[in-house]
């Protein structure tokens, strides 16, 4: 059994803490600027079908939906899509949002032209269900489909375990947490939940592994998500 075993909805714990500190969203619906910075050079043509892998309360799958994008943003936790929801209401944006796990996707095959995972694919701290996303990944791509990664990294390989020695925590121990709530900061405790950042090699070999063609791969501070590998992934299936 792993030391830290993985929970796909320990994120729902995460977002109720939040609400129930009396903010009504946790972040402001900004979308990551890698992605902004990929999409303006690609300049893609309205009506493409993308799916945000992991999309939380919704800030990039927004910003997909606004650029003309047929729009599904997916997360585990309900409340995070619930409040997703109530910010695409507010601005009448089309769209749509699924509870659902990023490993197990509901999703018709070779259907999507564009998958986008911000600070997601980190979160999966063993290989076989990475592996078992990025192949569901795949699957629904249509030939010659782009998958976008925006996740943490680190320089050298590395386990999750020796990741947290480093870092001097444990997954489970609470950290304080800045939010606003009615346009006031507060600091609330929130748990650790195991992630596993992986050097430039370790994220090309499982995106090759999972069938992808890698297209480019960069590093660089990216805000909101900080210190990531950006890679950018092809499908291309010989027919």
């Amino acid at each position: 059994m792993a030391k830290y075993p993985y929970d796909a909805y320990a994120y729902e714990e995460r977002y109720r803490k939040v609400y129930e500190a009396g903010t009504a969203f946790w972040e402001e619906p900004i979308p990551t600027e890698a992605l902004v910075s990929f999409l303006h050079e690609l300049n893609p043509p309205k009506g493409l079908m993308a799916i945000d892998m992991g999309c939380g309360e919704g800030r990039d799958s927004i910003f997909l939906a606004r650029l003309g994008f047929d729009t599904t943003g997916i997360d585990a936790s309900r409340s995070a899509i619930k409040r997703a929801k109530e910010y695409t209401k507010t601005g009448k944006i089309s769209m749509f949002f699924l509870v659902a796990d990023i490993r197990n996707l509901p999703i018709r095959s070779e259907v999507c032209d564009l998958v986008i995972n911000i600070a997601s694919l980190q979160m999966l701290i063993h290989q076989n269900a990475r592996d078992k996303h990025l192949r569901e990944a795949h699957r629904i791509l249509r030939n010659g489909g782009i998958y976008f990664s925006c996740n943490i990294r680190v320089d050298k390989p590395i386990s999750v375990e020796e990741f947290y020695r480093k870092l001097g925590q444990e997954p489970g121990n609470l950290l304080p947490r800045k939010i606003k709530t009615y346009g006031e900061e507060k600091e609330i405790n929130l748990p650790i939940i195991a992630a596993w950042p992986k050097s430039k090699g370790q994220y090309i070999e499982e995106f090759e592994r999972a069938g992808f063609s890698i297209v480019k791969v960069y590093k660089g501070d990216v805000k909101p998500v900080g210190d990531c590998w950006v890679l950018i992934a092809k499908k291309s299936v010989k027919r």
